[in-house]
């Protein structure tokens, strides 16, 4: 891919305006425009239910820290094997505080720091 390419569909796939439609195309590119997809405020719950499911654990840590992910999908990545991703549900305001207190008793000792340090256990 030409680097034009990549900064443009880069900056298009960062810009919190860019409309959900957009995203959802940007979701099926390489990881990084993926990753940078799961960060923006406008990508819809679709994208990002299909972006939880993502390869890349990365992505997945996005998803879980965005705080327009459905709860349902928060609750199925506390259940990751990556602890990025499981941190990233713990530190989402909008994660139900069931899942924070599953997460508060994660067999990792960081995603347990995260979930208590919350303030929402």
């Amino acid at each position: 891919m030409e680097k034009s390419t990549f900064s443009a569909r880069w900056n298009i796939a960062n810009d919190p305006d860019t409309p959900p439609e957009n995203l959802e195309e940007l979701s099926k590119f390489d990881w990084l425009i993926r990753n940078a997809v799961a960060k923006n405020r406008n990508t819809s719950k679709e994208t990002l239910r299909k972006l939880a499911y993502d390869p890349n654990p990365t992505v997945r840590m996005n998803v879980a820290g965005n705080p327009h992910t459905p709860e349902d999908v928060l609750h199925d990545l506390s259940n990751d094997m990556d602890k990025m991703v499981r941190i990233g549900v713990s530190r989402n305001p909008e994660t139900e505080i069931e899942t924070v207190q599953k997460l508060a008793e994660d067999r990792n000792y960081t995603v347990r720091k995260n979930a208590i340090e919350s303030g929402r256990v």
